[in-house]
């Protein structure tokens, strides 16, 4: 895949990566600082699951969405993103006839959609409609960069695993602490015996195993099939 998970450091459950946004806003609660990463997510309006840009602001961030920059529509979903919904604006093409962005890789940023997707006050399943927009508005419309086979849905289904197997917090799934591996594998593949006869040995290796993700990004270099300690 072109990108990997990206790990959300913190401690006792407080996101180091927060620090950048706390210095701006020294006197707000962590709860505070998540209702302005919604609102900067869909430019201050309520979440609308049918609305291209609403959706793509809020996946993006999670599931490091590219706008397929092939035709108007496209190119008209990117610019806008970058005016209204927090996308970065990060180059042109030599001739500027192209111009490329991408999401920030802020897990506060994160934090806020999964407080939009889950939110336990809102009347409709969002996540339910966010998905279907993304499907049939955003990726079956030729707007959005898919990768190779599979890859875009591999992303989704392992961070919504992640997030049904989170804990619950306040504001829906507790991203910041971590899940035990075995719970997360028994999510994503529905049933205990996914292992098949090496089942039991499996358990047992990693029975205190843990994992915590957030999000996916695109690293700017492949990452070393040797991985550094």
């Amino acid at each position: 895949m072109d990108g990997h998970c990206r790990w959300c450091l913190s401690i006792k459950g407080t996101c180091l990566r927060s620090v950048r946004w706390r210095a701006h806003l020294p006197e707000e609660q962590t709860n505070e600082i998540i209702d302005l990463a919604s609102r900067k997510l869909t430019n201050t309006a309520s979440f609308r699951a049918k609305d291209r840009d609403h959706v793509f602001a809020v996946l993006s961030p999670r599931f490091c969405l590219d706008p397929l920059l092939a035709g108007a529509e496209a190119v008209q979903l990117a610019d806008r993103s970058v005016a209204h919904h927090m996308r970065l604006l990060t180059g042109f093409s030599p001739k500027h006839e192209i111009f490329y962005t991408n999401s920030p890789s802020e897990p506060i940023l994160v934090l806020g959609a999964v407080d939009i997707l889950y939110n336990p006050n809102a009347k409709e399943n969002r996540l339910q409609g966010a998905l279907h927009t993304l499907s049939v508005d955003l990726c079956s419309a030729g707007l959005v960069e898919k990768g190779v086979m599979g890859e875009l849905a591999a992303r989704i289904l392992l961070l919504v695993a992640r997030d049904f197997a989170s804990p619950e917090g306040i504001r829906g799934p507790n991203l910041l602490r971590p899940i035990s591996l075995l719970g997360f594998l028994h999510v994503l593949f529905g049933h205990d015996k996914w292992a098949g006869s090496n089942q039991d040995a499996f358990n047992k290796a990693f029975k205190d195993a843990h994992i915590n993700f957030t999000h996916w990004l695109v690293t700017k270099a492949p990452m070393s099939k040797v991985p550094d300690r």
